[in-house]
């Protein structure tokens, strides 16, 4: 009878602690992310009544809920689309790196041509209304922004039952 012996443990070796330039680089991206985000909160909530932004409603908009319709499904699966790794495009319908404008996103979701028309007409009405969508889409200022008034125009669409 053989017996079989395990090979003797390797330790490893523990990892150094970051040294001080890379803990002030990694708070200096940290605090660029939250000013940015505050920067954000700010602007929006400093618009006029009809265009603030609850922030809390779009986080919560899935398209499970049971109170969603085609419309607000549409403009919660544009608002995704979005919301990816160079999702959005600021001065074009789209661009080289995939990213589109809103219109262009709710045009790839959308499943009929009267879904796309409201659709649209939410996302207006949850820009101001005062501007063009292509217009309003070169004010914004990101992609979380953008993706902040998809989920407003959204929550339109599930308010008017469309």
């Amino acid at each position: 009878m053989t017996t079989t012996t395990l090979p003797a443990a390797r330790r490893r070796r523990a990892t150094p602690a970051p040294d001080l330039a890379a803990r002030l680089a990694a708070r200096d991206a940290d605090m660029t992310v939250r000013l940015q985000t505050a920067g954000l909160q700010h602007d929006v909530n400093s618009r006029h009544a009809e265009t603030i932004v609850d922030y809390a409603n779009v986080v919560r908009l899935t398209p499970t809920d049971q109170s969603t319709t085609p419309v607000a499904t549409l403009l919660q699966r544009a608002q995704r689309r979005i919301m990816q790794p160079g999702g959005w495009s600021r001065d074009t319908v789209t661009d080289g790196r995939g990213g589109m404008c809103p219109i262009a996103a709710i045009q790839a979701e959308a499943r009929s041509h009267r879904e796309e028309g409201e659709a649209r007409r939410l996302l207006r009405q949850a820009l101001g209304g005062s501007h063009s969508i292509p217009e309003a889409n070169r004010r914004l200022r990101g992609p979380q922004h953008a993706a902040l008034v998809l989920g407003q125009a959204a929550q339109l669409a599930a308010r008017e039952g469309l």
